[in-house]
């Protein structure tokens, strides 16, 4: 979620507000749980959240996108999430109560996030002050403390203002329009995830590597161990 860009829509689609019927499937891949991930790269990440305080709101939905170092996406893991409460702004996710009734809790899937996030830059749109801190209240919660100050992180809306000349909000959709970018659902998890790859990958070529100083973060990501990390594969809901 950028909450800059509020609100995106009036309204949750057919789709969204109808699914969630069935139970949580499993997915993810098994792999061993020694914390960080071989590969290096990036772990782009995108958080739907109930309100705008990771204190007192919680997650609702989670996605990670891993990119290798040239760009090339890996994988992606995506879940709706079971907040114990209300879902917050169904009419700006599209994320109803019937959708995370009985969905994994945040608890359930932080050790495979620990895992994806682990040994890699983590990437988002706002990602310094609003997804990074949910993700942490909600570590926290679950008994992990993500030192939050010692990640390595590219922050795109960060990006754009120091160096795109994209002053003020400069939201997801200015920055995409930039580029041409475009996606159809706006404030799912999964689909800012996606788009956000892509505005990364288009930042690396109008700005530079040398810039960004992504070789500096890559080296730097590789020694990242979240807490509690386990590859094991979770069971997951999807919208």
């Amino acid at each position: 979620m950028d909450p800059t860009a509020l609100p995106m829509s009036d309204e949750a689609t057919p789709s969204q507000a109808e699914s969630g019927a069935a139970g949580p499937e499993v997915t993810g891949q098994p792999a061993p749980a020694t914390g960080a991930t071989t590969g290096g790269g990036f772990a782009v990440v995108d958080v739907e959240t109930t309100g705008f305080s990771p204190q007192r709101d919680r997650v609702v939905e989670v996605a990670v996108v891993l990119v290798d170092g040239s760009g090339a996406v890996e994988t992606e893991f995506a879940t709706l999430l079971d907040p114990a409460r209300d879902p917050g702004p169904t009419h700006v996710h599209g994320i109803t109560e019937a959708m995370v009734s009985g969905a994994p809790t945040y608890a359930d899937v932080h050790p495979y996030l620990a895992h994806l996030f682990s040994g890699r830059v983590v990437v988002g749109h706002n990602i310094v002050r609003f997804d990074l801190p949910f993700l942490a209240a909600e570590a926290a919660r679950a008994g992990a403390n993500v030192p939050v100050a010692d990640l390595v992180t590219i922050d795109t809306l960060q990006v754009a203002r120091d160096h795109l000349s994209l002053y003020g909000r400069a939201t997801l959709p200015d920055c995409c329009d930039r580029y041409g970018l475009t996606w159809g659902d706006h404030h799912s998890a999964l689909g800012d995830c996606m788009v956000t790859v892509e505005l990364l990958a288009a930042v690396r070529v109008e700005v530079g590597d040398a810039v960004l100083g992504v070789a500096e973060a890559l080296g730097a990501a590789r020694r990242s161990v979240w807490p509690g990390a386990v590859g094991a594969p979770v069971a997951v809901r999807r919208r």
